[in-house]
């Protein structure tokens, strides 16, 4: 509890030291953060930030830079951690098709395709290559997870039951079958969804994360 309070204090802090003088202003590339043995610099956060704006479809102004400082931030520290964890663990495989249709669906989102999405990035003065790193960082993750936690995923098999039940109207057993299945996977990942969130706030607690 007490190096939660301290890491949320490191952040106000942090965003109260750190502003943006223009929208436009070159930024003196400088650490402001330590996790573990790894760092984060101005040069990163700006980065983050444009980003965020960008696949967020957000205009890129000074009142959305400032509004979104906290947010990049945790993200940063947290993608950071990910990394030191993926490094340890050896982990090297990562689904390279959930990587393109990440990417595909944010070019939908903005109408425009790769080509397209990368000259919005050179265009904002943001790493189209880190938004892409970011999300491989974020796949790795899920193949670390999988091997950390694939044996504590037991699901109540009597709630699923009671799931398929409230759509049991004329449907065949296939149709069942393929349904309870669905059901099970669903409730399979939102557990993977649990443990991928609580770990890296697990890890907070043991990995040094200092400003400079």
């Amino acid at each position: 509890m007490k190096r939660s309070y301290l890491i949320s204090i490191l952040y106000i802090i942090l965003l109260n030291t750190f502003i943006f003088s223009s929208l436009f202003s070159q930024i003196k590339n400088i650490i402001i953060v330590k996790v573990g043995d790894s760092i984060i610099t101005s040069i990163d956060l700006q980065n983050e930030i444009i980003t965020n704006l960008i696949i967020n479809n957000r205009e890129i102004n000074q009142e959305n830079i400032n509004n979104n400082k906290n947010f990049s931030l945790k993200s940063l520290v947290n993608k950071t951690i990910k990394k030191n964890e993926i490094k340890k663990y050896g982990i090297s495989n990562y689904s390279k098709i959930d990587l393109e249709k990440y990417i595909e669906n944010v070019t939908k989102n903005l109408n425009t395709n790769k080509n397209g999405l990368k000259q919005i990035f050179k265009n904002s003065n943001a790493d189209y290559s880190i938004f892409v790193e970011k999300r491989i960082v974020d796949l790795l993750w899920n193949t670390l997870i999988f091997q950390l936690y694939k044996n504590q995923t037991n699901i109540n098999i009597v709630e699923v039951e009671n799931e398929v039940k409230k759509v049991n109207q004329n449907k065949t057993e296939e149709e069942l079958k393929k349904i309870r299945k669905i059901i099970l996977n669903k409730k399979k990942e939102e557990k993977f969804q649990l443990f991928s969130r609580s770990h890296p706030s697990n890890l907070e607690n043991t990995v040094g994360i200092d400003l400079q």
